[in-house]
């Protein structure tokens, strides 16, 4: 006969990364470009979270190669994901384009 478990013992590792990376979105959502006035969500620019046992991977676009707030923006980033995360949290800035969301084009 199975163990009655508690809710927290009972998630699945993938229930657990989906559970992490819901709130390091919606944390995410308090981060604003401070030239454009919008999220990095809103703006579309956080493209994947990974996990490992370790960290979170938070892998991102900036709005130009040379934006002169990316320092302080992927600062801002790790910052709010560690603390929603609860765990090291490692910003890669990806070399892709950005491009605009249809809804600011």
């Amino acid at each position: 006969m199975p163990e009655d478990k508690t809710p927290t013992e009972d998630k699945t590792p993938v229930v657990a990364e989906a559970e992490k990376q819901e709130k390091i979105l919606n944390a995410l959502q308090a981060v604003l470009d401070p030239e454009i006035g919008l999220s990095v969500i809103d703006l579309d620019l956080i493209r994947e979270v990974v996990f490992t046992p370790e960290e979170a991977e938070i892998k991102m676009v900036l709005t130009t190669p040379f934006c002169p707030y990316g320092p302080m923006l992927i600062n801002q980033i790790q910052s709010a994901s560690e603390t929603a995360a609860e765990m090291p949290v490692k910003v890669t800035v990806l070399p892709d384009r950005w491009e605009a969301p249809p809804w600011l084009r």
